[in-house]
């Protein structure tokens, strides 16, 4: 089992269970926040219904830093899909590139720093979210702003390579208990299925290509940096619609018990 989602803006009504919602949430309508000198976007947040997870999305320049920062009672996962970034740890850096990924658990101080000569785009999930984020209240870098309140545990921190997988690549056999991350690889006109307990939400991001939802006779789009919100009950299918390879991100809160490939 495969499972990924999209649709855009449908409840459905389920029999014998409270409606499940289905969103498009396009990459023009997110709305922006600042980290240190990182402008970045948050696209899933409590704002638009979230729960238990976020989605935001940085574009960020060499040497600009996304402050450190901790989060009391929220898992981050960091994904860098372009570019290069280290990871910064009080005094430590760890260098992760693009196709890369970091695990970060609660109450861990972290916070990153691009490097190279190009751009990097990054994206990241909360577990559940931590609206303080978006406030400013955790900018360790703002002008007289306290040092970031936390830990650094080492080898709390995890590093995974996902640009190679098809399928998840944060879970909970390597710690991660309150989220599941994939990457999908969809070869043109290739289907998925998915399905969204009672009280979950997943997150699927497109980062190449575009999909369709395919429910109930109905088919909706997603295209490229569009990101899709669920929340359970729901069950769909989704299908590849562009002539090429299509690259989907998804996350699972909780993870579900179809996480190994």
């Amino acid at each position: 089992m495969k499972p990924i989602l999209v649709g855009a803006a449908l409840c459905l009504a389920m029999a014998g269970a409270a409606a499940g919602e289905i969103r498009v949430l396009r990459f023009s309508e997110a709305k922006q926040f600042r980290m240190g000198t990182v402008v970045s976007n948050r696209i899933v947040h409590p704002d638009m219904g979230a729960r238990r997870l976020t989605l935001n999305f940085s574009f960020s320049e060499p040497g600009h830093e996304f402050a450190q920062h901790a989060h009391d009672e929220s898992d981050d996962t960091i994904l860098i899909l372009q570019g290069a970034g280290d990871l910064r740890q009080g005094n430590s850096r760890r260098r992760f590139l693009a196709g890369q990924a970091a695990f970060i658990p609660a109450g861990q101080i972290h916070g990153t720093v691009t490097v190279g000569a190009g751009t990097a785009i990054m994206i990241s999930f909360q577990t559940p979210p931590d609206m303080a984020l978006y406030s400013g209240a955790r900018d360790s870098l703002r002008p007289g702003a306290a040092p970031p309140k936390g830990v650094v545990t080492p080898g709390a921190a995890k590093f995974v390579d996902f640009a190679s997988r098809d399928g998840f690549f944060v879970h909970p056999g390597m710690g991660a208990a309150r989220i599941a991350v994939a990457h999908w690889k969809l070869k043109p006109g290739q289907k998925l299925s998915a399905t969204v307990p009672h009280d979950g939400e997943q997150v699927l991001f497109v980062w190449k290509g575009s999909v369709a939802l395919l429910h109930q006779g109905r088919s909706l789009a997603a295209a490229e940096k569009d990101a899709v919100f669920a929340s359970g009950p729901a069950q769909f299918e989704v299908r590849n619609e562009s002539p090429a390879e299509t690259i989907v991100i998804q996350a699972q809160a909780p993870p579900q018990s179809g996480w190994k490939k």
